[in-house]
């Protein structure tokens, strides 16, 4: 392999990996936007996401890190993390809207196309 092209691949280490792939379950992102905020490629994301969906292996939860200190805590970081959770739902809230807006205008474009073009585009139910 010439030096060019080994160049070009990159290697990250498992726990940049497991940190990208927490990191991207919190933040809601597609997959596309997230690998290309963090300039890594997209498809090498997509295949880190699925080997460790297939491997079944658990990414700590934020609020498993903080387990011990559950005791100590003031009714202020509770208020605080209700906020912050308040919060995350009203953006996964909207992220679902959105995402479902997008298979509406798909589905209305695939229909358009089948009125125009006057062909099936869809798979039908019996179709292998």
């Amino acid at each position: 392999m010439s030096k060019a092209i080994r160049e070009h691949y990159k290697h990250y280490s498992e726990d940049f990996r497991l940190r990208m792939l927490s990191e991207y379950y919190d933040s809601g992102m597609s997959i596309y936007a997230f690998a290309k905020k963090h300039e890594i490629d997209r498809g090498t994301f997509l295949r880190w996401t699925k080997a460790h969906e297939s491997e079944k292996v658990s990414l700590p939860l934020q609020s498993e890190s903080g387990e011990d200190d559950m005791a100590n805590r003031g009714k202020d970081s509770y208020k605080d993390e209700n906020a912050q959770l308040k919060k995350r739902i009203k953006e996964l809230e909207k992220a679902l809207e959105f995402s479902r807006l997008e298979t509406l205008a798909r589905d209305m474009m695939i229909d358009k196309a089948e009125d125009y073009y006057d062909i099936s585009i869809r798979k039908k139910s019996g179709a292998k």
